[in-house]
């Protein structure tokens, strides 16, 4: 565990910090927002990674989002970062890539409309498959 991330989970009120054996990863945290996950760098994403068993699921889809982006972005920078998937830069081409392959894999509607936060929110993104797909 780094200095920061054990100083992370002392600001945060119950949060913990988990040492070497799960890669230092800051639990407890729940992401309310991009404010949030922008407040803490890379919390979001090891949020999504970690919460109820979504592991796999956010593996599968940050891998579905370096495919999408023809491999710019690797699936582990996008695990990695709290940033939004625009800022990690994901196009908007990329975007209604994911969108085809998501649907297809697992059969969720994505809409475009209505702003979507999920679209540009790996986080929430994972929620979003997580909880129709569960």
């Amino acid at each position: 565990m780094t200095a920061r991330q054990a100083a992370d989970a002392d600001a945060i009120p119950g949060a913990t910090a988990q040492g070497a054996a799960d890669g230092g990863v800051i639990s407890g945290v729940v992401v309310q927002g991009a404010a949030d996950a922008d407040a803490i760098p890379g919390a979001a994403a090891r949020q999504a990674a970690g919460a109820g068993g979504a592991s796999g699921l956010a593996a599968r889809l940050a891998g579905m989002i370096s495919t999408a982006c023809d491999g710019r972005l690797t699936a582990e920078e996008v695990l990695a970062s709290g940033a939004s998937l625009s800022a990690l830069g994901v196009t908007s081409l990329a975007l209604l890539r994911l969108i085809d392959a998501v649907e297809d894999e697992f059969d969720v509607a994505l809409d475009l409309g209505g702003g979507a936060p999920y679209l540009d929110s790996f986080p929430l993104l994972v929620g979003y498959v997580d909880a129709r797909t569960s």
